[in-house]
């Protein structure tokens, strides 16, 4: 039997491709099913990746297309049509595809996180002005016509407890279950030799808490990766395995992101031995760090700013960098495409 991942697009270094791709390969070494990606455009391999076969429709969603989606249309997915007769189980893993159910109802939606939120969030809403405020009047469509479509599938899961929080609110549909983004612990390294400095990571576009962070390297040493902070050093252009060993000899990881729905990275630093320091009320790095054992959480900057002195000054036990390890290994391949497999088989 084939197991479907439908997406909207196949990137280097995007979170969400990464998942499906982890998930593919997981369902290849674990059970006798066969996964196959059908997605709207991949940069990516267009026939195989990693020896999962993928079909790739072509097709760019142009910014009609994209708002045609959000007022809940779903002409722009037709392409999707004639792949959705063949038996086997459809996963829909991209919040932009959830009209999909138009066209087959038996579907499973593992949601990585509410496709309107983001016109609710400042950072956002702040950059990109002309296009949240045309969009904001036809929001409360987008959630009537998404919740009818969410209630066609056959099974809704959620990729963290804060995305189920957040389909219950906007879909009125409580997921059956939490399936994380897996992970390939075994690329990262754990190492208890550890290096006297502080490694951050920014989202390019949308940088937060500058100052905090400027203020920090004004007293710690700092690398920081997708923006430039003064005092600090930048590093531009990283390899995946020159950020693996930036983790591992890293002394913490700084995270300070008000919200995400998962987020890689403080469990890819947690996988390197490598503790995070980051908001408690961030959304899913508040479920994935466990706070005083694999990391700190702050409630806000100046607590923020008091724990990498803390950490910077006085380091952690030993105690410390196994516990990410292990903690780590819960978001593992092996262990989160089990789970998803046990939900949807």
């Amino acid at each position: 039997m084939k197991i479907f991942f439908l997406a909207s697009h196949l990137k280097e270094r995007d979170g969400a491709s990464r998942a499906i791709l982890n998930f593919a390969r997981g369902i290849r070494e674990l059970s006798n099913y066969e996964p196959v990606i059908i997605t709207l455009n991949s940069s990516m391999a267009n026939n195989k990746i990693n020896g999962v076969e993928v079909i790739n429709l072509k097709k760019e969603l142009g910014s009609f297309s994209s708002f045609s989606i959000l007022l809940g249309y779903s002409f722009p997915l037709n392409k999707f049509k004639k792949y959705l007769n063949e038996d086997g189980v459809y996963i829909v893993s991209t919040d932009d595809l959830i009209p999909l159910s138009r066209f087959k109802e038996d579907l499973i939606y593992w949601s990585q996180g509410v496709l309107i939120s983001v016109f609710f969030w400042e950072p956002f809403y702040k950059k990109n002005k002309l296009i949240s405020t045309f969009a904001s009047p036809f929001l409360w469509r987008n959630i009537v016509k998404f919740s009818n479509y969410i209630k066609k599938y056959k099974l809704v899961l959620a990729n963290s407890r804060t995305s189920a929080v957040y389909i219950s609110l906007f879909y009125n549909r409580s997921p059956k279950g939490v399936v994380y983004p897996p992970l390939d612990v075994s690329f990262f390294k754990s190492s208890k030799s550890k290096e006297r400095f502080m490694l951050v990571i920014l989202k390019r576009g949308y940088p937060s808490h500058v100052e905090l962070l400027t203020k920090i390297a004004e007293k710690v040493k700092m690398k920081v990766i997708g923006y430039k902070i003064p005092n600090a050093e930048y590093l531009e252009k990283v390899s995946d395995e020159e950020l693996r060993d930036l983790y591992s000899s890293a002394l913490a990881t700084l995270y300070p992101i008000d919200f995400e729905y998962y987020g890689y990275i403080p469990v890819e630093s947690m996988a390197s031995g490598t503790p995070v320091i980051a908001f408690k009320y961030s959304g899913g790095p508040s479920e994935t760090i466990i706070d005083g054992q694999t990391g700190w959480l702050a409630s806000d900057e100046e607590e923020f700013y008091k724990l990498t002195m803390r950490i910077y000054n006085e380091s952690y036990s030993e105690e410390i960098i196994s516990n990410c390890r292990k903690r780590a290994e819960f978001f593992s391949i092996r262990n989160q495409t089990k789970l998803l497999l046990s939900y949807i088989i």
